[in-house]
């Protein structure tokens, strides 16, 4: 029995197709190519042959491009408020019917994000729901390693107070869905995208956080 909700935030308690999700990789590439002195078309290239041999953008470029220095945290902040600046709240509409939906649930819920807490606690309170989680497991608090390493997983259980057996993860990235059910856990692949379906052939997948009722 379900007794926990873990959920992935960007993407997932909002749609996929919001703007912000392709701003904020818009900026990441910009980034790229700033650090590493490419083009944008070259950087997003070198994104995406790089990043799927780790969990994040952030991952790759401390594993391979110099953000895993002796100032490797001052440097991730930068990356990560660049990635995310105050304005990104102009790039998602609010839901009305988000807050009502998850307080039928009647479920205790945690966040666990790759994106730092500053961030998600800007869209939960955009969103009027910030009040209704236990708490949110930041990739900060994962060591900047996060999503689909176990440690990301099990920081936010403990964060929780919730077992891995008592608790139902939703996320739209099929990486992320398949660490968890790795580590022994159920999971729910929130994507109306059926090649990322094809990721995880094993989960079960649906196109919107509002259908999640049927696996409780």
């Amino acid at each position: 029995m379900v007794k926990h909700l873990l959920l992935d935030l960007d993407g997932t308690l909002y749609p996929g197709s919001a703007r912000i999700l392709a701003e904020n990789t818009r900026r990441m590439i910009c980034f790229i190519a700033e650090l590493l002195c490419v083009s944008f078309e070259e950087a997003r290239t070198l994104r995406a042959n790089r990043k799927p041999q780790f969990g994040t953008t952030l991952e790759w470029l401390q594993a391979e491009h110099g953000l895993d220095g002796p100032d490797k945290d001052e440097k991730a902040w930068h990356y990560m408020r660049y990635v995310h600046p105050e304005e990104e709240l102009l790039e998602v509409a609010f839901d009305p019917h988000i807050r009502p939906f998850l307080q039928s649930l009647h479920l205790p819920m945690t966040v666990l994000t790759n994106a730092p807490a500053f961030h998600a606690e800007r869209i939960l309170r955009f969103l009027q729901i910030d009040d209704l989680f236990l708490g949110i497991w930041d990739v900060v608090r994962s060591g900047f390693k996060g999503k689909p390493h176990r440690n990301a997983y099990s920081g936010a259980l403990s964060l929780s107070g919730y077992t891995i057996e008592e608790t139902l993860f939703a996320d739209d990235y099929a990486q992320y869905v398949q660490g968890y059910m790795d580590s022994g856990g159920r999971a729910v692949l929130v994507n109306d995208d059926q090649s990322e379906w094809e990721k995880a052939p094993s989960a079960p997948h649906i196109d919107s956080i509002y259908e999640i009722g049927r696996f409780l």
